[in-house]
């Protein structure tokens, strides 16, 4: 592998990158190929024999519980719960051989575009998990200190694994989201745009290509995500400012923001978090701002079974606070932070690249379409 889709992004050694890519097929083939045939073994055996008993419910808890007795249902659990460990070690491997060479060019791109501001005495929230996703050391670090790895390993782990759902800049989402918010809001001319929970930019940078004139800022608790996503925006030529600052308060001017937004940055903080997050956002915005949070779908755009499959997130990817927020009725959430009932909106964008037919016989991507949820102050 040789062509990288950006400078901060290096090209590994042969024998790194064969097993970069197979625990990242292999994740792929256990979602695409492998988890959907479970389906038949729910309805053939599973629902009738809970629809039968009276003394059970059938919801997701109880379906996942159910499910997790089916022999190979456990074999997945177990499989992909190691392939995504894997994938996730496979990067870092990649990138801590590299972390000289990465902040040369980091140092390098410096100057600009775009611009990093880091507060080192910003706390990191208790409730955000160490190794959130099977990645070691999590969004932090935690016990390596290395101010752009785990930034790398994220944007690594993405591009290489997710390239052809999202494309290899893991963009897609971003550029989906974008287009769909113009075409439901035409008049929109947001001048200042706010992501909380930015990471490394990915959705950030494509908000920057579709309100070009506006000042767009990306705000995270994570210091090297944020080193790294500065550097690599640099080397992307775009004009963005990422900023280490709590989503929960921000600290920025009340009404000072026309678009607020955050891309599956709640299903990771806890329900206190979420709330204050809502809140924030109502603060900041000025009259005829729009806020939305793009994430899966919660639970109520579900089927039940279809919401059971996030039980190996919940309790195997270290995700502990995905079963609150996608329960979560979220238009009682924002009528809670000061948003009217009448300017809610639910929709969902179609992926551009799935339109396009990009890779499309190696996507493997069902609906290929993005949710979010948000409100107009």
């Amino acid at each position: 592998m040789t062509d990288m889709p950006h400078a901060m992004m290096l090209p590994p050694r042969s024998g790194d990158a064969t097993r970069e890519a197979y625990w990242g097929e292999l994740q792929t083939f256990l979602e695409a190929e492998v988890r959907p045939g479970f389906r038949a073994h729910y309805r053939d055996v599973v629902a009738p024999a809970l629809a039968a008993d009276p003394g059970r419910t059938l919801d997701w808890r109880g379906i996942a519980a159910a499910m997790r007795r089916y022999g190979p249902n456990r074999a997945w659990y177990v499989a992909r719960t190691e392939a995504q460990r894997q994938a996730f070690d496979a990067s870092r491997v990649i990138v801590d051989g590299q972390v000289d060479a990465l902040a040369e060019r980091a140092a390098a791109l410096g100057n600009g575009p775009a611009t990093l501001e880091i507060d080192p005495a910003l706390p990191f929230p208790d409730y955000v998990q160490q190794d959130a996703h099977n990645m070691t050391g999590g969004y932090e670090d935690h016990g390596q200190h290395h101010p752009l790895a785990a930034g790398a390993t994220y944007d690594r782990a993405l591009s290489i694994h997710r390239v052809a759902a999202m494309g290899p800049l893991v963009d897609d989402v971003g550029h989906s989201i974008a287009a769909r918010l113009t075409q439901a809001f035409p008049d929109f001319a947001p001048r200042r745009i706010l992501e909380l929970g930015c990471t490394v930019g990915h959705t950030l940078l494509p908000f920057k290509a579709a309100f070009p004139d506006a000042d767009v800022v990306g705000v995270d608790v994570s210091g090297p995500c944020l080193a790294f996503g500065a550097a690599r925006a640099s080397a992307l030529e775009t004009a963005v400012t990422f900023s280490q600052r709590n989503a929960e308060h921000t600290g920025y001017p009340d009404e000072s923001v026309d678009l607020v937004f955050s891309r599956i940055l709640l299903h990771e903080t806890c329900e206190a978090a979420t709330r204050a997050v809502f809140a924030e956002c109502h603060r900041l915005l000025r009259p005829g701002g729009i806020m939305f949070h793009s994430d899966a779908p919660p639970f109520d755009e579900l089927d039940p079974y279809d919401q059971s499959l996030r039980d190996w997130d919940i309790h195997f990817n270290a995700e502990p606070f995905m079963a609150g927020y996608y329960a979560m009725n979220l238009e009682e959430e924002f009528d809670r932070a000061g948003f009217r009932r009448d300017a809610m909106f639910r929709l969902y964008a179609p992926s551009l690249i799935v339109q396009r037919g990009y890779r499309a016989e190696q996507t493997r991507t069902r609906g290929g379409r993005y949710f979010l949820a948000g409100a107009r102050k």
